[in-house]
């Protein structure tokens, strides 16, 4: 599994009760979904990456993070070899070993078809019939399986899951809105007829393992405030 090391916002600081960890540093690991946290141009950009650079600056930790697949972050968050991962939802099996902080992000997810909209609602009693996407491993992915929907393939990116769309290979996806026009964009399908139906909201935040979080039990109250205090209007720091 290729990883890309994106950032380590290391702070030389002398040990002193004011360092939480001196020079340990916090591992952690994302995946690319703009605009939250992406790599455009060779640089780490994204609203998310902003706020979690101003909260480790605020508490004065170093930490060093990488880009990656959801499959695979989230494996190795469970088997203890990182100690948080970003940005993702809440779910029921991420409580068995993690604990989420506070919102970081929050998407506004829709359905996405070519052509006219599709009753893909499960109150539809043939919706299992229709071939859904999402990108795999993400939450919407896992809320997809959940739900009974029709999810077979697999695509690693939102790049690969609206070309799925785009060749009919599947029937709908779903994706983030801003996600969604950032791949028209760099597809060059501003020209293509799509529709859409609101799916929901979905807040995303911080999750730190629960091995991490008994080493250091004040850290995710810290990181709490930190963050809360990095958010500011448009997203800025």
């Amino acid at each position: 599994m290729k990883r890309v090391l994106i950032s380590m916002f290391l702070m030389l600081l002398a040990l002193s009760s004011k360092t939480l960890f001196g020079q340990e540093k916090v591992r952690l690991a994302t995946h690319h979904a703009f605009p939250y946290h992406y790599i455009e141009n060779g640089t780490v950009q994204g609203d998310v990456i902003r706020q979690i650079k101003c909260a480790f600056n605020r508490m004065e930790t170093a930490y060093r993070a990488e880009f990656s697949d959801w499959v695979d972050v989230e494996l190795r968050l469970r088997t203890g070899n990182l100690d948080a991962i970003f940005a993702v939802a809440a779910s029921p099996s991420r409580n068995e070993f993690g604990e989420l902080s506070t919102p970081l992000a929050s998407k506004n997810l829709y359905w996405y078809f070519t052509g006219p909209k599709i009753d893909i609602a499960q109150t539809n009693p043939l919706y299992q019939k229709y071939k859904v996407a999402a990108d795999f491993g993400s939450d919407e992915w896992l809320a997809l399986k959940r739900s009974g929907y029709n999810v077979q393939k697999k695509p690693r990116n939102a790049q690969e899951l609206v070309k799925l769309l785009v060749s009919h290979e599947v029937d709908a996806i779903l994706l983030d809105e801003k996600e969604f026009e950032y791949e028209l964009a760099k597809q060059n399908l501003q020209s293509t007829r799509f529709s859409r139906q609101f799916y929901g909201k979905m807040a995303l935040g911080v999750l730190f393992s629960k091995a991490f979080l008994n080493e250091h039990p004040t850290f995710l109250q810290s990181f709490n405030t930190a963050s809360s205090n990095c958010i500011v209007h448009n997203g800025r720091k």
